[in-house]
């Protein structure tokens, strides 16, 4: 039987960041003699919402074109708020490249693997937005582009591509009428928004742009003809259309038949709908853990050596040596030869972690 060892080998190297130098302390007999200015010491009022908008409209302009286009339009829909400022206030192109690095590490299912899955999902994404609900514009900008890339493809769509006759169920109003274009997706669970998620596109313009809408009257071309679409409770006399203008939960929809909480009911709506237009929720947790964990082995004691020999302008060869003592290994006699095997595997990262390269290999030593 053969003996073998495992030896695994890490070559991983670590950013490790600090505070800044502490600004130095002026002796008390100058601080004393110096004047302090005009509202020193005064609560600071924080930025409006419109100033920090302005502010970051200016940040971006000063991106170079590669950088502002991965901000503006490849992570738009999945880059949190505070990631964006991050990223913003960078102030090299070493620590964007960095950045966006472990902005896809950070959403990666495998971080064991070299592929980062979450990153080509994320372009298929894209690239299928853009060819199928293109519209006059990219599809990467229209509505259902913008759902489809933050949340992936939706468990179920009914689609209504010419619109035409419709039977509202009961929840709408019940009755009949004729609708524009649309299309209904629905989610069986979405982290952070919810289980049975159900949104709907309108396409009221027919020019091909489905709109994300709170409102499912949208949908409904005869809204604005009196006498034409009405509900069941419309058709009864028991209900005017006109009563649709006067609610208060952001739909037009008709009466329903033992209605109470219509308010609340839009609330939810509202809700909904700013929850979905967030970028999806990252795992902080799960990152903390792996930058944070180190995994160790020794179970055979060995030296490395790396060195470096320039081969390009841009590419480098880097020879790794690992030496192992005899007396650490232990042999076997096999056909008159006393042999020993060792198993190694070795894995290269970046800076920030991501895995570029693994590798294995079998020494065997023959005394």
């Amino acid at each position: 039987m053969k003996a073998s060892r495992l030896l695994p080998v890490l070559l991983s190297f670590a950013l490790a960041g600090g505070l800044g130098p502490a600004r130095a302390q002026k002796p008390a007999e100058e601080s004393q003699k110096e004047q302090k200015p005009l509202g020193e010491g005064l609560p600071q009022r924080e930025p409006s919402k419109k100033e920090q908008e302005r502010r970051q409209k200016q940040l971006i302009k000063e991106l170079e074109a590669s950088y502002k286009k991965w901000l503006e339009e490849d992570v738009r829909y999945v880059i949190t708020p505070e990631e964006k400022d991050a990223f913003l206030h960078l102030n090299s192109e070493e620590e964007r490249e960095q950045f966006i690095e472990q902005f896809w590490l950070r959403r990666d299912p495998t971080p064991d693997t070299l592929e980062n899955e979450f990153r080509e999902e994320h372009y298929r994404r894209i690239a299928y937005a853009n060819e199928r609900f293109a519209s006059g514009k990219p599809g990467w900008r229209t509505d259902r582009g913008r759902i489809y890339i933050a949340w992936g493809p939706p468990d179920e769509i009914e689609s209504h591509p010419s619109g035409g006759a419709y039977a509202r169920p009961l929840e709408e109003g019940g009755g009949t009428t004729s609708t524009y274009p649309f299309e209904t997706w629905r989610y069986r669970y979405l982290e952070g928004v919810g289980q049975e998620v159900i949104l709907e596109f309108v396409d009221p313009t027919l020019s091909g742009e489905y709109r994300l809408t709170m409102d499912p009257s949208e949908k409904d071309a005869l809204l604005h003809v009196p006498g034409a679409g009405l509900s069941l409770l419309e058709e009864m006399g028991l209900a005017n259309k006109t009563q649709r203008f006067d609610r208060t939960d952001g739909t037009r929809l008709p009466t329903r038949m033992g209605e109470f909480g219509g308010q609340s009911e839009g609330f939810d709506r509202l809700q909904l709908y700013a929850n979905v237009l967030k970028p999806p929720p990252v795992k902080f947790a799960d990152l903390e853990a792996l930058v944070t964990t180190r995994i160790s082995f020794n179970l055979l004691p060995f030296a490395v050596r790396t060195d470096f020999l320039r081969i390009t302008d841009e590419s480098i060869l880097v020879p790794v040596t690992i030496a192992v003592k005899k007396k650490d290994v232990t042999f076997q006699l096999r056909e008159g030869i006393h042999q020993s095997v060792i198993n190694v595997f070795g894995r290269v990262t970046t800076m920030t972690g991501r895995i570029v390269q693994t590798f294995e290999d079998v020494i065997r030593l023959d005394v």
